[in-house]
């Protein structure tokens, strides 16, 4: 499997803009198309910033299905030209796990689901939080992670990402990891 961790940075005030539009446009359109497992907001490190992470069968599924996405006219025509004038740089990252849980394997499993337009009275984010850390090696506090993945490419070939489920990884050793954020999944995040 391939997984790729899309990272947006947003203009300051403007991802509760940017998210509601997603919901009520682009989750149905871009989950036609690519496997979603998770979609994060930051709440501590990088401010305004959102993660999305992806699952494929490998490279040839990834492209397959970003080529299908781009067929999409809503998606090219409506949704990207409103909604990425908020979006002030972009990365991704691509991984492999090193080790999941069973409820990473359940969205993996479930990564093809089509969502439906979520309405306003819909809760925007889950209630809890979790985390999401880039360190050079495997961390002490990783027994509770979803998932730990190494990066193939982008940022640091060869470092360790670590995801958290609701209410863990909140607190790791000081020094562990290069970055250490702790993020508020939306209310139609798989993970």
């Amino acid at each position: 499997m391939l997984y790729e961790l899309r990272t947006y940075r947003l203009r300051p005030g403007t991802a509760p803009r940017y998210l509601d539009l997603l919901r009520r446009e682009g989750l149905p359109l871009v989950t036609r198309h690519l496997p979603l497992l998770g979609y994060w907001m930051t709440e501590t490190g990088r401010l305004n910033v959102i993660h999305h992470l992806w699952a494929y069968e490998g490279w040839n599924d990834r492209a397959a299905c970003r080529a299908s996405l781009g067929t999409e006219k809503a998606w090219g025509e409506g949704f990207i030209p409103r909604a990425f004038v908020d979006v002030v740089a972009q990365e991704n990252l691509f991984l492999t796990t090193e080790r999941t849980a069973p409820a990473f394997d359940t969205a993996v499993a479930n990564r093809r689901t089509e969502y439906p337009v979520e309405t306003a009275e819909m809760p925007l984010f889950s209630a809890d939080c979790g985390a999401l850390a880039l360190s050079d090696a495997p961390l002490a506090e990783d027994a509770d992670a979803i998932a730990v993945f190494r990066v193939q490419s982008g940022e640091r070939p060869g470092s360790v990402v670590t995801l958290w489920p609701a209410r863990a990884g909140l607190h790791i050793a000081p020094g562990a990891a290069a970055r250490h954020e702790i993020i508020r999944p939306l209310g139609f995040s798989p993970l």
